[in-house]
């Protein structure tokens, strides 16, 4: 049985120099699901709850804030230590405050991948990744009888804003 559903590392270098040989480092987030365990590793750190509960962090990426943004490619099966947990998704963390929260959650089986920004901030671009993968339910993008497949998503603010702001 796992003893997690997987975390992420924070490295710093030694006195911020990036080109130093040495650095610290520590766990930033224990992802994990507190509905079905209600303390320890599996329930993920103290940041975790129903809300941005999640597992298997794939690929992270950082905004011109500084933000981070957490892609999952995991269990998506709602069953045993998934239960509840839903799609795979993004979420995005402040790093200063440790605060995490769901961002988008993609259609069923899919892998969310892939982070870019548009140079003034105010689009981002994110994969979508073998969507319905062996499951029959899901037809994204296209809807009705079609077949699923990947895509790469746009979003914008509807003010027109930087994205996260």
């Amino acid at each position: 049985m796992r003893k997690t559903l997987r975390h992420i590392v924070r490295w710093n270098p030694t006195g911020g120099n990036h080109t130093s040989d040495t650095f610290e480092w520590d766990i930033y987030v224990i992802a994990g699901n507190p509905e079905v365990h209600e303390s320890g590793l599996m329930a993920g750190t103290e940041n975790i709850n129903k809300d941005n509960m999640f597992n298997s962090p794939d690929g992270i990426g950082f905004d011109v804030a500084g933000r981070l943004w957490i892609q999952t490619d995991g269990k998506y099966s709602n069953k045993g230590d998934f239960a509840g947990m839903g799609n795979n998704q993004m979420l995005c963390s402040d790093p200063e405050t440790g605060e995490i929260r769901r961002f988008l959650t993609g259609p069923i089986a899919c892998e969310i991948t892939g982070l870019t920004f548009s140079p003034d901030h105010k689009t981002m671009f994110v994969g979508v990744q073998h969507p319905g993968e062996d499951l029959a339910p899901s037809h994204f993008p296209d809807g009705g009888d079609a077949v699923p497949r990947s895509s790469v998503i746009m979003i914008s603010r509807k003010d027109g804003g930087v994205i996260g702001a």
